[in-house]
């Protein structure tokens, strides 16, 4: 093979490459699923435990709803301050672990999840971890699944496996 035979090789194989590159990038794009309800509640539900972990206590609250009301008496407001104390009580090394175990469209617009959540953290000079069951309500508002209702309850460590 000569000099300029192989460079035409070359470039004929690199030409085929990034073609068939194309081509599955979008092959991949063409068949991934459309984002659904189920999947943007299942996103919010992301969010919130990487705020939670990270402290975030506006992210978190950007993801409850202005219309938020839990059993416990907390608005949106009261639920901000419960998160925001648990976050300076826990200031350092937090780890939060949320299981999703069931997500129910309720409607169009609306979504009660069942969840289990883990939280760990070091404050005080003593490490501190508790797991608990959650029920979540979630409505559709501006075009961003937010919670409007929380329940949450004692759960066995066991529950997050």
């Amino acid at each position: 093979m000569r000099l300029g035979q192989a460079h035409v090789s070359r470039r004929g194989g690199l030409r085929r490459a990034l073609t068939a590159a194309a081509l599955a990038i979008s092959l991949a794009l063409g068949c991934r699923e459309a984002e659904t309800p189920e999947s943007q509640v299942r996103a919010a539900l992301a969010a919130i435990e990487v705020a939670a972990e990270a402290g975030d206590v506006g992210a978190f609250d950007d993801l409850v709803s202005p219309h938020y009301r839990d059993d416990f008496g907390h608005d949106k407001r009261a639920l901000a301050d419960y998160v925001r104390f648990h976050v300076l009580a826990h200031p350092r090394g937090r780890e939060v672990i949320l299981r999703v175990r069931d997500v129910h469209l309720t409607s169009e617009s609306t979504a009660s999840v069942v969840a289990h959540a883990g939280f760990a953290g070091a404050g005080e000079g003593a490490l501190h971890a508790d797991a608990y069951a959650i029920d979540l309500d979630f409505a559709l508002e501006d075009d961003a699944w937010r919670v409007t209702f929380a329940q949450w309850r004692p759960a066995a460590p066991a529950e997050l496996l």
